[in-house]
């Protein structure tokens, strides 16, 4: 399931850039290729394209095209990527154009964000700047679950707002990835020595998951003396009205009665017809936990606690910050991938990181 949050992406992507030429930098192409192949989600017969593109862009970058296409074609994408010969940092994502005029940078960028959403915003921009001379932005919305942040940058021109993953040339964009998303925060069960890492992000009401579910579990529990497996909850909550209950209900569930955890994940994704018939998620909640021997006055706190939610919300938006708004996505030796029409391709990709025949 693919998020409508994509629409502030799509509608950046849109923008016109200006016109004024700049000359293409000299640059190791085979390096960059490398890096972007593993940043970009791993698609199906792969085809990818790294343009550059003679105008003026954000202040102290080259500017670039990246078109990936795929036989899948929900697995294609079109980004723009940023490169900072001086620093070889590099942003892949989306640019939007902002209003010139003499207004403050954060007034400017809320009249944009707020057209393109839909929604009203706000806007903080950091009087400090990272390499290049970006300047952090938070743009927050209000939900019924509470302030949900995107974060973006703003070009040292305060010209461009930048939405996208940022990585560095030198260093794997795969580790880049899983520190920006908070990996070390996922719920982890196999061998914490394997060497094949793998991490899931799925949102419990979603149909999608609930069929990779049904694919790769019986797979994950066959090899466990041989992966790291680790899942993160990223619940889409625009579209599923019990996603954001059911993974504050994990969360509860990890910190009191850990080893219930995984019983839990298996029972919703089995289950999501029947739980989206109920009448409360609340209810159904408690009995599962009473029902399975849990101290539901140590779950309750942790259940109902906005600080849990909070942190729940934060970590949709580091996977939303670094290019992930579809579930369920899964990572594999930080090699991104989603999981296609019918999932054959990314359980082939478990397989052999297993060291299995596909």
């Amino acid at each position: 399931m693919r998020s409508d949050m994509k629409r502030l992406a799509l509608a950046a992507l849109a923008a016109a850039l200006p016109l004024s030429l700049q000359a293409a930098p000299s640059v190791d192409m085979t390096a960059i290729r490398a890096y972007v192949s593993k940043a970009l989600v791993r698609c199906p017969d792969p085809k990818l394209k790294i343009d550059p593109i003679l105008q003026t862009g954000p202040t102290n970058f080259f500017l670039y095209d990246v078109t990936l296409e795929s036989s899948d074609q929900n697995c294609s994408t079109h980004k723009y990527m940023l490169y900072s010969p001086t620093t070889q940092q590099i942003i892949l994502g989306t640019v939007l154009q902002l209003p010139q005029d003499s207004r403050p940078v954060a007034v400017r960028i809320t009249e944009q964000t707020s057209d393109s959403l839909k929604v009203p915003v706000t806007t903080n921009v950091s009087p400090f700047p990272v390499p290049d001379g970006l300047k952090p932005v938070s743009i927050t919305k209000n939900t019924k679950y509470g302030p949900f942040n995107y974060h973006a940058f703003v070009d040292a021109s305060e010209r461009f707002l930048i939405i996208g993953t940022r990585g560095n040339l030198r260093e794997d964009p795969g580790k880049t990835l899983l520190d920006a998303i908070g990996a070390q925060n996922a719920v982890r069960r196999g061998s914490k020595a394997s060497k094949v890492q793998i991490i899931e992000l799925s949102d419990f009401e979603c149909p999608s998951c609930g069929r990779a579910h049904k694919k790769i579990e019986p797979l994950i529990s066959k090899n466990l003396s041989k992966i790291s497996y680790g899942r993160l909850d990223l619940p889409l909550f625009e579209h599923h009205e019990w996603a954001v209950p059911a993974a504050l209900g994990a969360r509860a569930i990890q910190s009191v009665a850990p080893s219930k955890y995984w019983e839990y994940a298996n029972y919703l994704f089995e289950n999501q017809e029947k739980i989206g018939t109920l009448p409360s998620f609340d209810k159904f909640f408690q009995e599962w936990i009473e029902d399975h021997e849990i101290d539901w006055k140590k779950i309750a706190p942790i259940y109902n606690s906005p600080t849990e939610r909070a942190q729940l919300l934060d970590q949709v938006s580091r996977a939303f910050d670094n290019g992930i708004n579809s579930t369920p996505t899964f990572i594999i030796n930080g090699q991104p991938m989603g999981f296609g029409p019918d999932g054959q391709y990314t359980v082939d990709a478990i397989k052999k990181a297993i060291g299995g025949k596909k």
